[in-house]
């Protein structure tokens, strides 16, 4: 039985989103990161992990079939290419930034006191939980319809995403197509406490330096750097 709070959190976490449901259970279920069961001792609490499973499902579908209807003319290789990155962890992470849900999340004490309220692999999953969840009680139409609304708000920003994305296979693409050396990236600066670290990059080649990039993981910060020197030189159409 949830209490009045979390009842209210719940109601208002949905009007947020524009959905209409009443089963504040199942959503709260969505919301609710592992360790807050275990950490608090709820007694058959139930977590995210099996709205996960069928909200992953039901984001590859709903963007596949977004993307079909879109793109008419790209062929499969493309659209696996832009769906890879529309369905990936750091998508749905921004995306459930977006939708303020780290605001409404369950989680431990120990694990808040960790960040884990801004990690990326929570707030990922707990966003195709959500995913599943209006599934579950809405169904394919309602869920497809939010999904869509999402991803069709990108707009003409949709392009330099997936350049931004994709930003390090297309600068190695360029520089193997040179003479089949590869970029090299290098860690010019580490700062932040541990659950919080913030990495600069400098990405150069040949021993002439490209671009900088800053970010949360050293991924994410090459990732930055490589989509700074392909703009530097100007092969985005690698995309």
């Amino acid at each position: 039985m949830l209490s009045a709070v979390r009842v209210k959190e719940i109601k208002k976490f949905l009007e947020n989103l524009n959905i209409e449901s009443s089963d504040y259970e199942l959503f709260d279920e969505a919301l609710t990161h592992p360790s807050f069961n275990f950490e608090v001792n709820r007694e058959n609490g139930h977590d995210y992990e099996r709205l996960e499973f069928l909200g992953d499902s039901v984001v590859r579908l709903c963007v596949s079939n977004f993307l079909f209807d879109r793109f008419k003319d790209y062929d499969e290789g493309k659209l696996t290419k832009i769906r890879s990155y529309l369905v990936s962890d750091e998508f749905l992470y921004k995306t459930a930034l977006k939708l303020n849900l780290n605001e409404y999340i369950n989680i431990g004490p120990n694990e808040e006191k960790d960040g884990g309220r801004k990690k990326e692999s929570i707030l990922a999953c707990a966003m195709e939980a959500v995913f599943g969840a209006i599934y579950k009680d809405l169904g394919y139409s309602v869920v497809f319809a939010f999904i869509y609304n999402i991803y069709d708000n990108l707009g003409e920003n949709l392009k330099e995403i997936l350049y931004s994305y994709n930003s390090k296979e297309i600068l190695q693409q360029y520089t193997q197509g040179k003479n089949k050396d590869l970029p090299d990236y290098e860690i010019i600066k580490e700062s932040g406490k541990a659950h919080n670290r913030v990495y600069e990059v400098c990405v150069s080649y040949n021993g002439e330096e490209l671009g900088y990039g800053i970010g949360k993981t050293k991924k994410e910060a090459e990732k930055n750097a490589a989509f700074a020197a392909i703009k530097k030189l100007n092969i985005t159409q690698g995309c």
